[in-house]
């Protein structure tokens, strides 16, 4: 097979109506996210707020990463006084937009001086409605998500979800230059209210909204309509989907993937930007390289590792994925003996965020893989916490781990860290020959 044929199956494969449209999800789901915290962090360093305080701010993000509490119920029921025409899944994510216009909207009249209370509140809403969004359409990416089509989906999902992000930053960094952040978080509250429009146009999920014969069988004994309702939806919306998923053989191996496997991606990201400081680069400099030629590159990983898992196993696709990325220490290794070289600097950010955008499509096929239909939205959002839980970890014993070890040997260090994954991901391979 040569080059021209692999390009242009490459391009087949993403001009699939059924892949391409996924860009669309991806990019609302990464629109929102940095509002709350990046984005909001420049504006409060801005206003003169203290360090202490905007670290304290991050807080407002925990409805964000808590959203698996309240993913069952959108997994099962209908958004209460919502119009049924709209679907149930659809309705909860056209109703999550318009929260979080509300939201941003309410931010942009806000002031981290004048009105802080105000901010914090509006600032909790679109974290609370960045959650709901993202729940609601778990499904319509698993919907596309079927085995021939894991890999694609999941590069799309990765290629547009960065895209919002960089679109959001860029855009609100720009116009908050020129006309000030409460313009900025205006615009991008436009932006958020015109994206609602394509949710309104998009074809509700298939999913199984059937009772199992298991919660018939755990109600059977109930006195009264209502505690039959009350127990039967405490057991299919928050027992079912845990304990469905705990029926796979090696459910305990599959958590503690989800939380190390990207555990030196995570230590690196946090650190690599005070080590480019380190190594005397300029704001300027790390701007245009890390933030635009690195989305980009990350972009274009996700993309190839959403093809290299349409014709190869996933589970060896993560294997060696993770070796790549793990091996992309060296490159920061030269350049800290390199010191301020920015050629050394667009190698070190281009083969750190091309294998990592390999890695993260990998991983999110991995998730969608683990999914029930039935039940997507609560284990894949249950899944994305352990992930959320071990990064946070990650991200506030990084520092730390650097201080003591200096550079070089938190770059000798972090390969180390893939180690544990690496196994678990052998055992898995291992079992799948076995039983073909």
């Amino acid at each position: 097979m040569n080059l021209t044929s692999i390009l242009g199956d490459f391009l087949k494969t993403y001009r699939n109506p059924k892949v391409g449209s996924i860009f669309f999800i991806g990019f609302f789901c990464g629109l929102p996210f940095l509002l709350t915290l990046t984005i909001l962090d420049l504006w409060l360093k801005e206003c003169g707020v203290s360090n202490t305080v905007i670290g304290l701010f991050t807080i407002l993000h925990w409805p964000f990463v808590l959203k698996f509490l309240w993913a069952p119920f959108i997994d099962k029921y209908y958004l209460p006084f919502w119009p049924k025409k709209f679907g149930r899944l659809r309705g909860w994510a056209i109703s999550s937009q318009l929260l979080l216009f509300m939201g941003i909207w309410g931010m942009s009249c806000s002031s981290p001086t004048s009105s802080p209370l105000q901010l914090i509140l509006c600032a909790s809403l679109v974290a609370f409605a960045d959650g709901c969004q993202d729940i609601s359409l778990y499904a319509y990416q698993l919907d596309r998500a079927r085995k021939d089509l894991l890999g694609p989906v999941a590069g799309v999902v990765i290629f547009g979800y960065k895209t919002g992000m960089f679109f959001a930053k860029s855009s609100s960094l720009y116009l908050a230059y020129y006309f000030g952040w409460n313009t900025a978080y205006f615009l991008m509250a436009m932006v958020i209210l015109l994206s609602t429009i394509f949710i309104c146009c998009i074809h509700e999920p298939m999913v199984d909204d059937s009772s199992t014969d298991a919660s018939e069988s755990y109600v059977s004994n109930s006195s009264s309509e209502f505690t039959r309702f009350f127990k039967k939806t405490i057991f299919e919306c928050l027992v079912c989907p845990f304990k469905i998923f705990m029926q796979r053989k090696n459910w305990k191996s599959l958590i503690a993937l989800v939380i190390l496997f990207k555990v030196g991606y995570i230590l690196t990201q946090k650190m690599a930007k005070p080590f480019y400081v380190d190594m005397g680069f300029s704001i300027l400099e790390i701007a245009n390289v890390v933030q635009v030629f690195g989305t980009l590159a990350a972009m274009l990983g996700g993309m190839i590792g959403g093809y290299l898992i349409k014709k190869f196993n996933l589970t060896r696709v993560m294997f060696y994925a993770a070796i790549a990325h793990a091996m992309s220490c060296i490159a920061y290794l030269l350049l800290s003996k390199a010191g301020h070289s920015v050629v050394m600097l667009y190698i070190t950010v281009f083969v750190e965020d091309i294998t990592e955008g390999v890695m993260g499509a990998s991983f999110i096929a991995f998730l969608y893989g683990l999914c029930e239909i039935k039940y997507c939205a609560t284990q894949y959002a249950l899944l994305w916490a352990f992930y959320d839980f071990g990064g946070m970890c990650c991200r506030m014993m990084s520092g730390a781990i650097a201080d003591v070890l200096g550079w070089t040997k938190f770059f000798l260090f972090v390969p180390l860290t893939f180690v544990p994954s690496l196994v678990i991901l052998r055992k898995i391979i291992r079992e799948e020959e076995t039983k073909n």
